[in-house]
C-alpha cells in the first residue's frame, strides 16, 4: 500500500518526467483526429475568408458564384468524413470551384462574423441566431445572400453533387 501511495506521490509531483510524457502523449494521439472538417478537406476547398459575409456574396456574385456556408465542429465524425469523402470527390470539388465559395463556420467558434445584417459576432452567436445546432449544416446562399438552400447531416459525394446541381440551376 505504501509502495502505491509513493508512486502516486512521485507521479503528481513530476519525479517520473520520462514516463509521464510518454503517458501524456499517448492520450493525446486519439484527439488529433478531432479537428474541424475545413482542416482535413483538401487545400482549396475552403475559402480563406475574412467571415465577412456580405462581401463574400457580393463578390461571389460578380463572379457568377454563391456562396456555401458549411457549419462544423471539432470532433464531429460526419464533418469529418464528409472532408475524406465528400470534398475530395472529383465531381464534387470541379463543380465547387466553378460555380461554389465555400466557407467554413465553426459551430462553437469564436471568430467574428458579420451576417448579411452588418451585425459582427462570434460564430457561435451566428449559429445560434439562424438556428444550427448540428453538424454538418450547410447553408446556400443565393445572389442577394438569403438562405436558399439547407440541409442538415452526412451527403456522399453523389447526392452532394446533386444538391450543388440543383442549387446552381436555381
Amino acid at each position: 500500500m505504501a509502495a502505491r501511495r509513493n508512486w502516486r506521490k512521485r507521479w503528481f509531483l513530476g519525479e517520473m518526467t520520462p514516463m509521464r510524457t510518454i503517458v501524456i502523449a499517448l492520450l493525446l494521439v486519439p484527439l488529433l483526429g478531432f479537428a474541424g472538417a475545413s482542416e482535413h478537406a483538401p487545400k482549396g476547398t475552403f475559402a480563406d475568408t475574412f467571415l465577412i459575409l456580405p462581401e463574400e456574396v457580393r463578390d461571389a456574385a460578380k463572379a457568377g458564384r454563391r456562396v456555401i456556408v458549411f457549419f462544423e465542429q471539432e470532433g464531429c465524425p460526419a464533418c469529418l468524413r464528409m472532408a475524406r469523402t465528400t470534398f475530395v470527390d472529383g465531381a464534387v470539388t470541379q463543380r465547387l470551384r466553378r460555380q461554389f465559395v465555400l466557407i467554413a463556420v465553426d459551430l462553437n467558434g469564436a471568430r467574428e462574423t458579420v451576417w448579411l445584417d452588418g451585425v459582427a459576432r462570434p460564430e457561435k452567436a451566428l449559429a445560434r441566431q439562424l438556428g444550427v445546432n448540428a453538424t454538418p449544416t450547410v447553408l446556400i446562399l443565393d445572389e442577394q445572400g438569403r438562405i436558399a438552400q439547407q440541409f442538415v447531416g452526412y451527403r456522399d459525394p453523389k447526392s452532394f453533387a446533386a444538391m450543388l446541381d440543383a442549387a446552381a440551376s436555381k
